[in-house]
């Protein structure tokens, strides 16, 4: 019996290790589980909460509100009155590092010093007086601390940001920061100017003088060598221009004179009499001559057909034709020699002109060297007056500035006064409080489950301990609604036999007698240490199981406390003692219950001598009898890690019932006791959890009754 009896409780341990694996296999954790962590730890959290939101509460309090106050300013380049550079100078251009620069300047002392100027003018001090220099100077160091500027992104925009318990003072402070600076602009380019227009007047004068007595010192040099010019030319190269002029003209007239002399001069080497020349022929007397002869040379023709050679007629005519022909060869011969002439009118014409440009290129050599010292001079006299002018114009422009002055910067935005603190951010602030005490109270339940030592749950027993879960024995205070306990647990389970407390005791009776395996007859309850409520189960077991008319024994076996005895007020003229020492039967040392009919096996008095009365045959005799007599023997024994009579009492045991109080016993305890009774071959029933807390019922498990207590209120009668 006692082997199948282990065999069979070993199967149930590996289906609940078998579930245990299958149960890790799931990669979400159970939400049930998770909620009964945080139930049993919720105390914990919500104080851990409570101390975060009121450091948070705390930190609110002490902190003094701080305002923030923003004036900006665009960074660019004045449009002055007068333009002193070139339209495509790339000067007006802002880069980076300009507008560092300036954030450098709006945040210098001088700045803060200037504008705590501004801030004496206009406001009084503390005390209602003028400020005085140190009061001012004490201010300018207050501003400066207080300012922080920034660029805004990659923008020209700057941004100036003050800082102060005082809302209009931060206000205040951005403004006239902002105002200063652009003042110290204005000033250090009035100053620029005026330093710049006094250097610039005092050169002028002498600047004017150089340039006129350079202009006249070039006039005299070139009217003295005949260098006056027009149009940017001097004479001699005017008068050698028209000569090369006038010679390439009359160049070309000889050219065509002479080429219409040698054509007629051909001709008359070719013996065409020059009839043919062409100056001839273009001749108006010669063509009226030619008229004439071909009219006579008709005239001719014709009489000479109608007469013979001396006939008057035509002798006349042949007459007349030789005086025309006679004329015609003289006035070929006067145009021949106009050409002639013509020709020689034009040679004698063209060396007239070389003579006249052979002495205009003499004097224009003569200018040539004189050149030289005209260009020197010349330049001396531009740069003179190039001076001048740049040096007037710049007079003018620093005058024009000077009265006009504009900073490189417009104030964009003018500071208001903050309503609302930038500093604590009240609401910013309550999030990260409840963030933090949110984070902090579950961290504090994840350490509190880390450094947990008891058993505390039905997971532990079960995957922890690999023990079977026989139930929870709740703490009498609290299934009490609204009352502390007035009675002790044993006497409270006969009082009220159908209350809450009380069914938790049948409901570990029915665990250990309906439990896989032959119904028991005799139990033994142990703990691993003192004080968990060992004694208290058996008794309310045994109370409560003889009061449903089953015949009980209740063997009080821890001899040293003798519990069980002392809370019956056990009462007998011979005990346990005398009972294993065979001097005394059973029943002479039996006390019973009058409430419930409980028989109890006890002591008068704790053990005094020094023999163990518990050995392994008297106590296997003792249950023995036991057995014949009755239907449930239920063993209170001694703390198994401190007393070894408790060992052979489980030992010899039908069902042993493991009791530990909750939260309290450690996991390492239980875990001892659990070794050393199954190397003693104890059949451990189950493991039951004593004096829990119902109120927090998450703290069992959701396979506990007391789990859905609410649920069953209408079945308890307390």
């Amino acid at each position: 019996m006692p082997n199948t009896e282990t065999s069979e409780i070993a199967a149930e341990s590996r289906e609940a290790e078998a579930a245990q694996q299958s149960n890790a296999l799931s990669l979400l954790p159970d939400p049930g589980l998770l909620w009964q962590v945080f139930r049993r730890n919720i105390l914990l959290f919500f104080l851990v909460v409570s101390v975060v939101l009121g450091l948070t509460a705390l930190f609110l309090v002490i902190q003094t509100p701080q305002y923030l106050a923003q004036a900006s300013l665009l960074i660019q380049p004045s449009s002055d009155p007068v333009r002193t550079s070139e339209p495509g100078d790339p000067s007006g251009i802002v880069n980076a590092d300009e507008v560092d620069t300036e954030i450098r300047l709006i945040s210098s002392r001088l700045v803060a010093e200037r504008a705590a100027a501004l801030y004496a003018d206009r406001f009084a001090s503390p005390d209602g007086d003028r400020f005085t220099p140190a009061e001012i100077e004490s201010l300018a160091a207050t501003m400066s601390r207080a300012t922080f500027v920034a660029r805004s992104g990659q923008t020209r925009v700057v941004d100036i940001i003050a800082e102060s318990s005082d809302p209009a003072f931060a206000a205040t402070t951005a403004n006239l920061i902002a105002e200063a600076y652009l003042q110290s602009q204005v000033e250090a380019k009035t100053a620029r100017s005026e330093s710049s227009g006094e250097f610039i007047n005092a050169r002028l004068e002498e600047l004017e003088s150089n340039a006129i007595a350079a202009q006249a010192a070039l006039d005299n040099y070139r009217a003295a060598r005949g260098l006056v010019s027009a149009n940017g030319s001097t004479n001699a190269e005017m008068e050698v221009s028209n000569l090369n002029t006038q010679l390439a003209s009359a160049r070309a007239e000889l050219a065509e004179k002479r080429g219409r002399y040698n054509a007629a001069r051909s001709q008359l080497s070719r013996g065409s009499g020059g009839a043919d020349v062409g100056a001839a022929l273009g001749s108006s007397t010669v063509g009226s001559l030619r008229q004439q002869e071909a009219r006579v040379s008709a005239e001719l023709a014709v009489l000479r057909e109608r007469y013979g050679p001396l006939h008057p007629e035509r002798r006349q005519a042949e007459q007349e034709l030789a005086d025309i022909r006679d004329r015609i060869q003289e006035e070929i011969n006067r145009v021949l020699s106009n050409l002639q002439a013509e020709v020689q009118t034009a040679q004698s014409r063209v060396a007239s002109l070389e003579g006249s440009r052979g002495a205009a290129l003499s004097a224009l050599q003569r200018n040539g060297q004189a050149q030289a010292g005209l260009s020197e001079l010349e330049q001396k006299a531009e740069a003179a007056q190039a001076i001048y002018q740049s040096f007037l114009q710049r007079s003018q422009e620093s005058g024009a500035l000077r009265d006009s002055a504009l900073p490189d910067a417009v104030i964009s935005a003018k500071a208001v006064v903050p309503q609302l603190p930038a500093s604590p951010n009240y609401p910013l602030t309550v999030l990260i409080g409840l963030f933090l005490a949110l984070v902090s109270g579950f961290s504090a339940i994840l350490l509190a489950e880390y450094l947990r030592r008891g058993v505390q749950t039905k997971r532990d027993v079960e995957r922890r301990l690999r023990l079977r879960y026989a139930g929870a024995i709740p703490s009498l205070k609290s299934t009490i609604k609204g009352r502390a306990p007035l009675e002790a647990p044993h006497d409270y389970v006969c009082n009220h036999p159908h209350s809450l407390f009380a069914e938790a005791f049948r409901s570990i009776r029915t665990f250990l007698t309906l439990s896989a395996g032959t119904r028991p007859r005799v139990i033994a309850i142990t703990s691993a240490l003192p004080g968990e409520g060992k004694t208290t189960t058996s008794l309310c077991l045994s109370r409560t199981t003889a009061a449903d008319g089953i015949r009980v024994v209740l063997v009080d076996a821890d001899l040293r406390r003798r519990g069980a005895s002392w809370a019956l007020e056990y009462e007998s003229e011979t005990d346990i003692y005398d009972y294993l020492d065979g001097t005394a039967s059973l029943n002479d040392c039996l006390h019973v219950d009058t409430r419930t009919g409980l028989h109890l096996l006890g002591s008068k008095s704790g053990q005094e001598g020094h023999r163990n009365p518990l050995t392994e045959g008297n106590v296997r005799r003792m249950f023995d009898e036991l057995r014949e007599h009755y239907d449930v023997i239920i063993i209170d024994t001694a703390p198994i890690l401190g007393v070894a009579e408790g060992r052979i009492l489980a030992t010899e045991a039908d069902r042993v019932l493991l009791v530990t109080q909750w939260k309290k016993t450690s996991m390492r305890a239980v875990e001892a006791v659990s070794d050393m009774l199954v190397d003693a071959n104890a059949k451990i029933t189950g493991l039951a959890l004593t004096q829990v807390n119902i109120k927090k019922y998450a703290s069992t498990g959701d396979g506990d009754v007391y789990a859905y207590t609410k649920k069953f209120r209408g079945y308890y009668v307390d």
